[in-house]
């Protein structure tokens, strides 16, 4: 008779991305997508971006400000246990448009804690999350999968549906896919940091922010 065994992974120094879905924008906030897409940046034609880095100060967006602090707090202090003394707030915020032919190169967000987007329009391109070269989790030794998944993969491919809003660490690796497809894609991205105190005195850590 085999012996029964009992098995578990823990998913240490997880990087986890948290996905919220159907926020639906008022008429009044889905105009005023429009009007800032007026006045844009034109970045090396791979994408255009805001011109306004902080748009969610209009008070046009305050229910949708509401709903993206709620969520933030909510990945913050119960999905990741970082204590309330120390919450996180929204500091810059942009639009950005992907017309066909364009594309977002791999980035991260510096300054930042956690990074969000709020996916507007479009729902073919894919925000694709990826590993850092020295990441890997054998070093430099990287074996063939029979099977992808999120241990083993290199990235990873996240579909932006209307409505959807991804939270990630700021230092998480990621980038936008070309869109090849006449519908235009267009998000929200967001940084936040923190506030209150973090660290310890008696640690000699303590900030005050």
């Amino acid at each position: 008779m085999s012996e029964e065994r009992n098995r578990q992974i823990l998913p240490l120094f997880a990087r986890p991305i948290y996905i919220v879905k159907n926020y639906t924008l008022t008429k009044e906030e889905r105009e005023q997508v429009d009007k800032e897409k007026e006045i844009k940046m034109d970045n090396a034609r791979k994408n255009f971006t805001s011109a306004n880095s902080h748009v969610l100060e209009n008070p046009i967006f305050k229910g949708l400000n509401s709903f993206l602090q709620q969520e933030v707090d909510k990945y913050f202090h119960e999905e990741l246990q970082y204590k309330r003394s120390s919450p996180l707030r929204i500091t810059q915020s942009w639009f950005n448009y992907n017309p066909k032919g364009t594309f977002h190169h791999s980035h991260t967000h510096p300054n930042s804690i956690v990074s969000g987007v709020y996916f507007v329009q479009g729902d073919r391109q894919p925000i694709v999350f990826e590993r850092f070269e020295n990441d890997h989790m054998f070093g430099g030794i990287i074996p063939e999968a029979d099977k992808y998944n999120f241990y083993n993969c290199g990235n990873w491919k996240v579909t932006s549906k209307p409505g959807y809003l991804l939270l990630f660490p700021s230092s998480v690796k990621h980038g936008v896919v070309m869109n090849e497809h006449p519908e235009e894609r267009i998000s929200l991205s967001f940084n936040t940091f923190l506030t209150g105190i973090v660290g310890k005195a008696r640690g000699l850590t303590e900030l005050k922010l």
